[in-house]
């Protein structure tokens, strides 16, 4: 992966998205994050073919659109097929989990009130990321 990458967050809440941006760049300062506040503006983003984010970050509880009802849809658009996608929640019950990765997530992130545990997560998914490439 190039010392610069595409992280595209979906969430509604705009604290959440200021606390995911703060602490994306501090896990790694090439990371270029674009936003979109629910799963139907997400997926206009994702249809135009110029955009294609190198990982994907999903709330799951949204208007319009949920999180696990824009994974499905996320599935569906083949040239995103290698992307990463991971849910990005408060809540993490088992269930949703297990449903998230039976729909195709890479991983998922608690939003963890303590934001060196987000960094920390981050951190190694981006670890990952750069070391399988």
């Amino acid at each position: 992966m190039p010392g610069i990458f595409t992280v595209f967050l979906v969430d509604d809440d705009i604290d959440d998205q200021e606390i995911f941006l703060f602490v994306m760049k501090e896990a790694y300062s090439g990371a270029h994050c674009v936003l979109a506040k629910d799963g139907v503006q997400a997926l206009d983003k994702l249809r135009d073919s110029s955009f294609t984010p190198d990982i994907i970050f999903v709330d799951i509880n949204m208007p319009r659109m949920n999180g696990t009802e824009l994974l499905i849809e996320l599935k569906k658009i083949s040239r995103l097929s290698n992307t990463p996608v991971f849910m990005y929640s408060t809540s993490d019950e088992q269930e949703i989990v297990a449903t998230c990765k039976n729909l195709g997530a890479s991983g998922f992130v608690k939003k963890y009130t303590d934001t060196d545990e987000v960094k920390k997560e981050f951190v190694q998914i981006i670890s990952n990321l750069t070391t399988s490439e």
